[in-house]
Order: structure tokens, then sequence, then C-alpha cells
């Protein structure tokens, strides 16, 4: 297990314009339908806290429960519910994170330990804000009753809150996917009637630099699928939709150095217009702050290297002004966090850099 680093200095003590310093600790953020909180848990295989961001008060909504403490993902339900993401016990990262963590619901008050709603799923989940329903995909390593390790289902379903409890209830497969093509919804639109999803292309017989990561949305009604940016080599991953719902945080690698390789590493958050143009504008400005001089988190004895500083796990305000993100730093396992920010997306908006939207060449 992937023990908490304290990074010194930490990149949001100076941070770039319209950014600002939340937390140097906690990993992916998701704000309260009401806009007044932000859940997140607070290290790799942690608990789940949320902070006032009136007061700056955080609140250990899981310590004190008699429930795992593995928890590695927060998404809130419209009616203020928490859905979490993690295994019953930690065994190994791959293990406890692709094939044994499992959904959870948490109520609104935390008083309860979060009950277990009995479905493993693969990595994360998108969240209705309109009814109690969420999205998932599921693999075989997963489900084996899926018949092979590489075939994958994505499932919008419903919760049903009944007398014994919180239980998962109206079902749909909506997308299948195998051979190494590998879906995760991220976000409902158009009033639930579309999933829009990243998808990966892992496939066997293609070499790891010419992988890549594409965004798609599927109707729910009639399954018709359509793709929003694709590029090759490129990882390109959704991170939160807009209120407008017209626009989604992405992550994508198309700037990273070494160029014309996959890397499922991203520097900045994009802003992504979903009309299949591909175009998108930087958001965060992480590509030019001074390196973290830093061992592996696995490593605190060295080797140790200059590691560039990331802004990645995005989730956008309900009235659209903030963006709040978590920091790493390149040599970090995926979804390993160093901090939680802010972006004031209205004075972004009105800068220069907001206007610098360009597709992919």
């Amino acid at each position: 297990m992937t023990d908490e680093v304290t990074a010194d200095p930490h990149v949001l003590d100076d941070p770039p314009p319209f950014h600002f310093k939340l937390l140097d600790y906690g990993e992916r953020p998701y704000w309260s339908p009401d806009g007044r909180r932000i859940a997140f848990v607070d290290k790799h295989y942690g608990d789940i806290c949320e902070i006032d961001l009136g007061t700056r008060e955080v609140r250990n909504l899981t310590r004190d429960l008699a429930c795992p403490h593995l928890f590695l993902r927060v998404l809130i339900l419209h009616n203020g519910d928490y859905l979490l993401i993690g295994p019953r016990e930690y065994k190994h990262p791959d293990i406890s994170r692709h094939v044994e963590s499992e959904l959870w619901l948490l109520d609104k008050e935390a008083k309860s330990p979060p009950v277990p709603l009995g479905r493993r799923i693969w990595e994360g989940a998108a969240v209705s804000t309109l009814a109690p329903r969420i999205a998932y995909a599921v693999g075989g390593r997963n489900d084996p009753s899926l018949g092979a390790p590489d075939r994958y289902e994505c499932h919008v379903t419903d919760i049903d809150y009944a007398a014994a409890g919180p239980r998962l209830g109206a079902d749909q497969v909506f997308y299948r996917a195998q051979g190494g093509y590998i879906p995760e919804p991220q976000d409902f639109r158009l009033d639930d009637a579309e999933v829009i999803m990243a998808e990966y292309d892992f496939r066997r017989e293609i070499h790891p630099y010419d992988q890549r990561c594409s965004i798609k949305g599927v109707r729910l009604t009639t399954g018709e699928v359509r793709t929003y940016i694709d590029e090759p080599r490129v990882h390109n991953e959704c991170e939160g939709i807009f209120p407008d719902q017209e626009h989604i945080c992405l992550e994508t690698s198309h700037d990273m150095e070494p160029l014309g390789r996959y890397t499922i590493k991203t520097r900045d958050l994009w802003k992504l217009k979903l009309d299949g143009s591909g175009r998108r504008v930087r958001m965060t400005s992480f590509h030019d702050r001074p390196p973290l001089f830093a061992a592996h988190p696995n490593a605190p004895i060295g080797p140790w290297h200059a590691q560039p500083w990331l802004a990645t796990n995005s989730n956008v305000s309900p009235d659209g002004r903030w963006l709040a993100f978590m920091v790493n730093v390149l040599g970090d396992p995926a979804g390993y966090g160093r901090g939680l920010g802010l972006l004031d997306l209205q004075a972004w908006s009105a800068s220069p850099q907001a206007t610098q939207w360009a597709a992919p060449v």
C-alpha cells in the first residue's frame, strides 16, 4: 500500500494565476449538490472526508464508522448521499483497485456505516444530478460470469431505498467491449439521456506506444455511440462535466514529452467542447511549474528525481464557477494525491488563456 507523502514545497503554495490551494493532502474531490462542500479521499486507500468551503473545516466522515478504511473514490448523489468505491481489504494494487473494488452507499449524515451494494466495478462511476442513478463498468475480472477477463459491460443502475436498506435496482446494460477495449463511464449528460465515458484501447496486438484513450458518448435509448475526441497515441480522459452539458474537463497527454508515444500521464486539465470537433483549451497551468525533487512514494529513501507536477481528477462546481482538482507528480501511481486545489473559472474565462482553443492536428 502507498504511504502518505508530504511534498515540501507544495506547488499550490505559490500557485499559477486563478489557482488556489485548498489542502496539501487529499485525492479525487467531488462537489456537493449545493456547492458548499467538497468530499474527497484523505489518502490512497483511506477515509472519506469533506471540507466546508465557508469555514474550511474538514470533517472525516468514515474514520469512526465500522467499515473498511480503504476507499479510493467518493461521489455524491443528487440527494446528498455518498457513493463510495473501494475494496473490503487491501491485497495488491492491481487486485484491490481493478478486481475487488466495489460500490458502497453512505447516508448523507454519515451516522451509519456505509452499506455495500453488492457489486464490484472497474475503476470509477458516473452519478446523475436528477435521480438516484449511477453508471459504471464491470469487467470479467470483477464478474467472472462475463466469460472472459477482457470483456466489459457498462451499466446504468438505479439505487432503490428499500425498507431493509439501499440496494441496486433497475439495471440497463448500455455498452459492451472486449479484446483490449476498456470503457469507463464518467458523467451523465442531456437529462440522463447520454453517458459520457472514456474508452482505453489497450489491445495486445498493438505496441504500448500506440495505445490511446478516447472520449465517447452513448445514447441510452438507442445505443448510438458518438466519438468526441480520438487521437492516435494520446490519452484523452473525461473528468467532470460542466453545468451547460456542452463541455467537459479533459485530461490529455497530447503535450507530454516525448511526443508521439502513448502515456497515461497528463499534465494539465483542459476544457473540451462536446460537439465532435475535438476543440479544447487549457485551464490549469502546471506545465511550467518548478518540479518537485522527490522519490517514488514507495521508495522514500532515494533515488531522488525531478518530478513535474500534474493536475488531475477534476470536478466542476454546480454553478460552474469553480474547478476542484487534485495534484500529484509524474512518478506517482494513478490516483495518488498530494493535495487539492481550486481554479476560479470565472476569472480564467475572462483571461486570454481561455480564448486559445485548438483542435487536434
